[in-house]
């Protein structure tokens, strides 16, 4: 994680929340791009474990962590690039990018962890994440049967694993269904998470991409558009990306230049927004 360097255009801090037990491997590949295309930023990855994308007591003991780890780069950069008496205007230092409906929850659960990890009394934007831009890969979607199948099996490529996997796999959701359908506790995969990032008062954004397409099996395209006019609805400013032909967080996979291309437009689409309001606001953050 590189030391955030002050005066750039680059984000002080990227964050990346993978996708339900994601392999070192091909996150690092994104961790890869991130370095070549913002060298001065710090980069931060949050992975999903199944026992925290199930359990979110765990999800939020996950999050906590990685909140305190936040917290203190942005900080640290507020502090040498603003002093304390100084009336110089905040600028969005955070970019974040979640995968999957695994990334969506952790992203959900460091919310809550933000807000109670150092937060002031005095100020109630130290409970918000600073104001920044959001890449939603693959997600959100609400609950469903078989997608939440797909989703467990997909982390299990092989045959063999597969096999052994299917039973466990329907149980799980079997009993996820029972506890969300019958029983009436609140999702906070497919309901509470997905609320949380379009609600206001929790979300301080200058800008939301979404990346799905059509052949997702996991995450349906018509469930993302969804979120995405919901968010307009509630003032959130979203950019769609649909992808042709690649599944389930594989876009940058078969898409790479065009992928890396939005991810440093949206950025620089940020650092224009904020720079042409000038006195104001960006979602309801005071930019002076």
């Amino acid at each position: 994680m590189p030391k955030p360097k002050p005066g750039t255009g680059d984000p002080t801090l990227v964050i990346i929340f993978g996708w339900m037990n994601a392999g070192g491997g091909p996150l690092a590949k994104y961790v890869r791009q991130y370095q070549a295309l913002f060298p001065a930023s710090a980069i931060l990855l949050i992975t999903c474990t199944f026992g925290g994308m199930t359990f979110p007591w765990l999800g939020l003991r996950e999050a906590r962590i990685a909140a305190i780890t936040a917290r203190a780069i942005l900080e640290q950069d507020e502090a040498q690039v603003i002093p304390p008496d100084s009336s110089v205007e905040p600028r969005p230092r955070l970019l974040v990018h979640a995968f999957s409906n695994a990334g969506s929850t952790t992203l959900y659960h460091l919310y809550t962890a933000y807000a109670t990890t150092g937060s002031s009394s005095n100020d109630p934007e130290s409970a918000i994440l600073p104001l920044h831009a959001t890449i939603f890969d693959s997600a959100p979607a609400p609950f469903s049967y078989q997608t939440l199948v797909q989703g467990i099996l997909d982390g299990d490529p092989s045959s063999t694993a597969r096999l052994v996997v299917l039973p466990i796999a329907y149980l799980y959701v079997a009993l996820v269904w029972v506890v969300v359908t019958i029983l009436r506790v609140p999702d906070h995969i497919g309901d509470l998470a997905p609320r949380a990032h379009n609600d206001p008062a929790r979300v301080c954004e200058t800008l939301r991409v979404y990346m799905y397409g059509p052949a997702d099996r996991i995450t349906p395209a018509a469930a993302v558009e969804g979120h995405a006019d919901e968010a307009e609805a509630r003032g959130f400013r979203v950019r769609r990306e649909v992808f042709e032909g690649t599944g389930h967080v594989a876009h940058a996979r078969k898409h790479a230049d065009r992928y890396w291309r939005i991810v440093g437009q949206a950025w620089e689409e940020t650092l224009r927004e904020v720079r042409s309001r000038g006195e104001g606001t960006v979602q309801g953050y005071r930019l002076t």
